[in-house]
């Protein structure tokens, strides 16, 4: 039933009494049709499982990383909060300059996490201020107000100003953003802390600091930067403001953009943060480069991301988003990806899989290689018998999971040994390694033999350093893993004609085995001898005058073997070649490429060519196929061409002048590009016709306009009526 109040003849704003409760109205959560379908599959739960495994390991590595820097940076804030003398009246302000790197999308959770110190520390009241929120000096003062005032409890722009709680009254509206000015800061500021302190008690041990955070110092106009520098420095004896500058190149960037008579208002102290690539390796290698991590990447799946990493956006955040990418890829749909789990639950997982599973491990190519050195029984079991098939994934699964411990150590352990080397020939860092590693057999390379003659050349000190590195990094993997758990006899029951479990030669013994020569080899080198033994060979010189009377040259040639030196290598020289045979040894047999062992499609992703389209994209290419073929993406029958040269009237304008545009040399007539737009559009007409008809010239111009827009062409200043291409 209407209400009376309402009802009126014509349209209009009804205003009703200040009683009026607007109805909240309720959400209701869609459901996804992935989430009901999908969510309960194995490979979705096991994917979703080892990425927040993994997402906890990177806030884990990213607090202990930042947590330093951001301490010193809270301690120098806090070091104003009791200090008198530190806020005087020549107007200087605390400043602390961040150095946070050129790589912007990473800066969020840093920029949170030091509000989050800040606010538990020292003061709720820190004001973030962007760049987006700095276009004006009013703007920027009003923004730096509002949150400081509301403190946490900060309200966005689309709040209403009146809010109700939990009994549904009406509280008493906020501040609106037009009204706040330095004036009601110091108003707000002095009955906070001041109007009811006693006469005993110091304004320092209660006053709260105003912490002001600029993130991207860069993007801001200078001119409105000083001048807000100038007004905070103006209000600084009875405001205690502390700035807090994010810096993305350098400090000389900040006093590019501040003259003398404001970077003398300034107390500034530069707090240096890890450059993206230091961080960047930190995180492959402490998370991803390891044997326990779930998921594992080919040696061409980490340079194509390290690649866009470090020639497009330096971002670690779009570096950790493009790992997911590639783990949802290898997970999605195919339960036999569930495998990548933890090593307790292969028998488990192994028992799950459906026939279908089991048919698609059939299919793996690297099934086929292990089913080549199979006589015929085993053969005609792994395609007929089921159980059999189990039992044979298991084992090779725990074989997997052997080489991969094996694996990572001995790349570490070639780090090692060859970081120091000159012109570094295999890399610098783990993942340059890794990727090396995992795409071919390394041992058998140049660079490789290059690197074991050059470590033949090292000093004992040098070398004996490097031993005991390597003999930390095998006792920490050794302390971090977990034993082999021996394998049962079978997942469901006995074989007597199974291959035989557990042949594998790599996983922990191998590598206690590499730690044990290494212990001797360093007793070795450290009580070794560096003397070096010479022999020389000397003959009788009546001998020799007697032997060759008067002939100079055979005198000569046989002075000369007369002076021949044997050197004789000494005892750490001895040992030292001894320990580069071991090194090539252990590295031929540890280093495998993972494409050497059956089922690695299931630990590795290694669909570079898929990914590299969805990761690295082609907005150019994009760009022509949506103008030049609007089907592609439309799907719409109006756009449907007969062939791709073809030019029909039912295309979108912009696009039908792209394509008569693209017959066209570098200067483009407009009247002559108008006269084919017409005639595209109205084929029947006559050409008088065409040039009367109004909408076909609006229409012309909109799409040239918009062509412009896209950066195809521009207007050209030797002719008026022409345009310049700017394609080919």
């Amino acid at each position: 039933m209407e209400n009376d109040v309402t009802v009126s003849v014509s349209k209009g704003v009804f205003i009703f009494a200040n009683g009026f409760k607007r109805n909240k109205k309720i959400k209701q959560k869609s459901s996804c049709l992935f989430n009901s379908i999908s969510t309960k599959e194995p490979w979705y739960v096991h994917f979703k499982r080892n990425w927040g495994l993994l997402e906890n390991e990177i806030k884990q590595l990213h607090h202990k990383t930042y947590s330093l820097l951001l301490n010193d940076v809270v301690s120098y804030i806090n070091s104003f909060q009791h200090n008198d003398q530190s806020f005087t009246p020549n107007g200087v302000i605390p400043t602390a300059t961040l150095l946070t790197g050129v790589n912007q999308p990473d800066h969020v959770s840093q920029i949170t996490t030091l509000i989050d110190l800040t606010r538990d520390n020292i003061t709720p009241h820190v004001a973030i201020i962007n760049s987006y929120d700095g276009s004006s000096i009013k703007l920027m003062v009003e923004n730096m107000i509002w949150q400081l005032i509301n403190g946490q409890n900060i309200l966005s722009d689309n709040s209403e100003d009146e809010c109700l709680d939990d009994s549904n009254t009406i509280i008493r509206p906020r501040l609106k953003k037009s009204q706040c000015t330095m004036k009601i800061l110091q108003k707000w500021y002095h009955n906070k802390y001041q109007a009811n302190l006693s006469s005993n008690i110091r304004f320092s041990n209660t006053r709260r600091l105003l912490v002001i955070i600029i993130p991207d110092f860069e993007s801001f106009n200078c001119n409105i930067l000083q001048d807000f520098v100038m007004i905070i420095s103006s209000h600084i004896s009875t405001l205690p403001f502390v700035l807090v500058f994010g810096v993305a190149t350098s400090v000389s960037a900040l006093h590019k953009s501040f003259p003398y008579n404001v970077s003398s208002k300034l107390l500034i102290k530069v707090f240096h943060s890890h450059s993206s690539p230091v961080f960047m390796n930190q995180v492959l290698e402490n998370i991803f480069l390891t044997p326990t991590s779930p998921f594992h990447l080919s040696g061409k799946a980490y340079e194509l991301l390290t690649d866009v990493f470090l020639f497009y956006d330096f971002s670690v955040a779009g570096l950790l988003q493009s790992i997911k990418y590639c783990m949802m890829d290898h997970y999605f749909g195919n339960n036999l990806k569930s495998l990548c789990c933890e090593r307790d639950k292969i028998d488990k997982v192994i028992l799950e899989l459906s026939s279908e599973d089991l048919e698609n491990v059939r299919q793996l190519m690297s099934f086929r290689g292990y089913l080549e050195k199979q006589n015929c029984r085993i053969k005609i079991m792994l395609f007929e018998d089921d159980v059999f098939l189990r039992e044979v994934l298991c084992k090779e699964m725990y074989k997997l999971r052997d080489y991969l411990f094996s694996f990572h150590i001995c790349v570490r352990l070639l780090y090692i040994f060859v970081k120091d080397l000159p012109k570094n020939i295999l890399g610098k860092s783990v993942r340059e390694i890794y990727s090396k590693c995992a795409t071919e057999n390394i041992s058998v390379t140049t660079g490789f033999r290059e690197c074991m003659q050059l470590i033949n050349f090292q000093s004992q000190l040098r070398l004996i350093d490097n031993v005991k590195d390597a003999l930390k990094t095998v006792n920490h993997a050794l302390q971090i893993s977990s034993p082999v758990k021996p394998l049962r006899t079978t997942p469901l029951k006995n074989n007597s004609n199974n291959v035989k479990m557990f042949d594998s030669d790599f996983g922990v013994a191998f590598i206690k085995s590499v730690r044990v020569h290494m212990m001797m080899f360093l007793r070795q080198l450290e009580n070794a001898n560096n003397e070096v033994t010479l022999l020389t060979h000397s003959n009788d010189d009546k001998e020799i005058n007697t032997k060759f009377p008067g002939n100079r040259y055979k005198l000569k040639e046989k002075l000369l073997q007369a002076t021949r030196v044997d050197r004789v290598q000494s005892e750490f020289e001895m040992i030292r070649s001894r320990f580069v045979s071991y090194l090539e040894e252990v590295f031929s047999k540890g280093l495998l490429p993972p494409h050497t062992q059956t089922f690695h499609e299931i630990m590795f992703f290694s669909d570079v060519t898929n990914i590299k389209k969805q990761i690295v994209g082609s907005p150019r290419g994009a760009l022509h196929t949506a103008l030049n073929n609007p089907f592609h993406y439309l799907q719409c029958h109006c756009c449907r061409l007969p062939s791709l040269d073809s030019a029909v009237d039912s295309l979108p304008d912009v696009c039908l002048v792209y394509k008569l545009h693209r017959e066209c040399g570098k200067h483009i007539n407009l009247y002559d590009w108008l006269q084919a737009f017409a005639a595209v559009i109205n084929p029947t007409e006559e050409e008088d016709q065409r040039q009367q008809d109004s909408s076909i010239q609006t229409r012309f111009t909109r799409a040239v306009a918009e062509l412009q827009f896209l950066g195809f062409i521009k207007t050209s200043k030797r002719k008026t009526d022409h345009v310049m291409r700017l394609t080919w």
